[in-house]
């Protein structure tokens, strides 16, 4: 039987061609280089949430956007979106501090 409540899942790993983006709640918590494997700690999308280019259309196939203030950034099109696997939430969540426990 599957599940019909609502979802409750919080974090997204957005795939684009140079990157991983790890989205929690509509807030960029951290950002992985897809070729090192390496967590990118003062990358400018931390911090910064995350909206849709054209609203009603999904996110595969689009570039991300990220705001905060005035800042904006743009990346290059989503090839893939996933589910990050528990380690991973937990790097970024307690190596990183960037999400309360």
């Amino acid at each position: 039987m599957s599940y019909v409540g609502l979802n409750r899942r919080v974090h997204t790993c957005f795939i684009t061609r140079n990157r991983e983006y790890h989205v929690r709640s509509g807030v960029c918590v951290a950002v992985r280089d897809r070729e090192t494997t390496a967590w990118i700690a003062g990358h400018r999308a931390l911090g910064m949430h995350l909206i849709a280019a054209v609203p009603g259309m999904g996110f595969l196939g689009h570039p991300l956007e990220f705001v905060a203030g005035t800042a904006h950034i743009r990346t290059s099109s989503v090839t893939d979106i996933l589910r990050p696997n528990r380690n991973e939430v937990d790097i970024y969540r307690f190596v990183h501090g960037l999400v309360p426990a």
